[in-house]
C-alpha cells in the first residue's frame, strides 16, 4: 500500500534459522508500539472518533468521525446508513472541525454555510438549514469476529496460549523480520514456516492509532499470499478515496471537491480507490467497510494459487476473494502476477504467508488456515 519508490528486490529468499519463541522487543520499540495501542493515553479523541447513526425524518443518516491529529476531525456524512449497512456508495458530504475545545468539536461544510455540526460525548448534532438531527455513536463488530477454527484447520496463531512456533525469521524489505508478540498478540512482521497452496485464511487484526499520518501511511501493512500477492491492510476508516490521498472519479463526489482549503485533494488519475481489504494495485469498487483503529477487525481470504504445466508455463492466474468485516471487498480477482513489493522472481505453485511489518503498526490474533485439497 505504498506510493513511493522502494528497492526492487525483496530479500525474502534469504531464510534464517527458524525461531520457536517470539523475539523480545527492545525498550525503544516497545515504547513506540505502546503509543499506537494504549487506549488510556489517547483520551477524548478516541472516545469521539467512530460511527454515528440517526434519523432525519424517516431517512437514516450516518456519519464517520475521523481524527486528523492535533485535536481536529473530519466527518463523512452518508445518506441511508453506514458503509455495508445502508449507504449505496454515492455522493457524500464532508465536514471539517476546528480544534477540540472543552470536549466539544464544531464542524462546518466548506461549500454549504447551512450545514454545521457539533460533536461531544452526547453524539453528533447535525444542523442542515432548520433541521436538526442527533446522531448517536454505534459500535459495529464483524460478523466473523471470534470465529473459531473448524476441524482440520491449521492454527497459525491463537488458542489458550498463543505462540509463534508457526513463524520464522526472514530477511525482508526492512531488514531482519523476526516473529514478535506484544501483550499476547502477534505484531506485524512474520512469515510462516509452512508453504501453502489453495486455502481459506481467517485473520483478526487491529490497526494502531496514527491520526497525524496522511492516509496511505496509517497502519500501512499487508498480508501476502505465497509471499507475492498482497491483500492490503491499513487504517482507511472514514477515507472513501484512494489511499494516495485523492478522491476517485469513479466514486461519489465530495461536496467540496472544488475547494482548495480542504484536507481532501482532488483526483489525480482515473484509479478507483484502494482501501483496506483490497488487492494492492487493483481497484476496490465497494464502499469502504474498514472500522476505526483500535477496534478488532477481520479479513477472510479465499486464495487459489496459480497453476503451471509440466514445463513450468503458467496455465492459470492466482485468484483472490476477500471479505473485510464480513463485507465482500474482492470477488474472484485474477492477479496477473506478483503485486508491488512482494517476493520477486518466478511465480511458484505454493509458498508461505507473509505478514508484512512496515513499521509493525498492526496487531493480529486468531489466525487459521483451512487448506483445500
Amino acid at each position: 500500500m505504498r506510493k513511493f519508490v522502494r528497492i526492487s528486490v525483496l530479500c525474502l529468499v534469504i531464510a534464517w534459522p527458524a525461531v520457536s519463541s517470539a523475539q523480545t522487543l527492545d525498550s525503544a520499540t516497545e515504547a513506540e508500539t505502546r503509543k499506537l495501542f494504549d487506549v488510556q493515553a489517547i483520551g477524548v479523541e478516541l472516545k469521539l472518533q467512530g460511527e454515528y447513526v440517526g434519523k432525519d425524518g424517516e431517512k437514516l443518516v450516518a456519519a464517520q468521525v475521523v481524527s486528523r491529529g492535533e485535536n481536529s476531525f473530519h466527518v463523512l456524512l452518508l445518506e441511508g446508513g453506514l458503509p455495508g449497512d445502508g449507504w449505496d456508495g454515492g455522493r457524500y458530504g464532508l465536514l471539517e472541525s476546528a480544534p477540540l475545545s472543552q470536549g466539544r468539536a464544531e464542524f462546518r461544510s466548506l461549500t454549504d454555510e447551512g450545514v454545521t455540526a457539533v460533536l461531544d460525548e452526547n453524539g453528533l448534532m447535525l444542523k442542515r438549514g432548520e433541521r436538526r438531527t442527533l446522531l448517536k455513536r454505534v459500535e459495529r463488530k464483524s460478523s466473523t469476529l471470534g470465529q473459531q477454527p473448524p476441524a482440520g484447520a491449521i492454527v497459525l496463531f491463537g488458542g489458550a496460549t498463543p505462540g509463534m512456533d508457526a513463524f520464522e525469521e526472514r530477511k525482508d524489505i526492512e531488514g531482519l523480520t523476526a516473529p514478535t508478540m506484544f501483550e499476547g498478540h502477534m505484531l506485524a512482521g512474520a512469515v510462516t514456516k509452512r508453504r501453502f497452496r489453495d486455502y481459506q485464511l481467517h485473520v483478526e487484526f487491529m490497526t494502531g492509532w496514527e491520526p497525524q499520518n496522511i492516509p496511505w501511511r496509517r497502519a500501512d501493512a499487508g498480508i501476502y499470499m505465497l509471499s507475492r500477492y498482497e491483500v492490503a491492510i491499513g487504517d482507511s476508516f472514514g477515507f472513501d478515496f484512494d489511499l494516495s490521498g485523492a478522491t476517485s472519479p469513479h466514486r461519489g463526489k465530495l461536496l467540496d471537491e472544488k475547494s482548495t482549503s480542504s484536507k481532501f485533494p482532488v483526483a489525480k488519475n482515473n484509479n478507483a480507490p484502494r482501501v483496506c481489504g483490497s488487492v494492492f494495485s487493483y481497484p476496490s469498487n465497494v464502499p469502504n467497510s474498514c472500522l476505526p483503529p483500535l477496534v478488532w477487525q477481520t479479513l477472510d481470504i479465499d486464495f487459489t494459487a496459480p497453476r503451471f504445466d509440466s514445463e513450468g508455463k503458467k496455465t492459470s492466474k492466482a485468484v483472490i476473494s476477500a471479505k473485510l468485516n464480513g463485507h465482500q471487498t474482492v470477488d474472484k480477482q485474477e492477479v496477473n502476477g506478483p503485486t508491488p513489493h512482494g517476493l520477486n522472481g518466478p511465480e511458484t505453485p505454493d509458498g508461505p504467508i507473509w505478514f508484512e511489518a512496515f513499521g509493525r503498526r498492526v496487531l493480529y490474533r486468531n489466525i487459521w488456515v483451512v487448506e483445500r485439497r
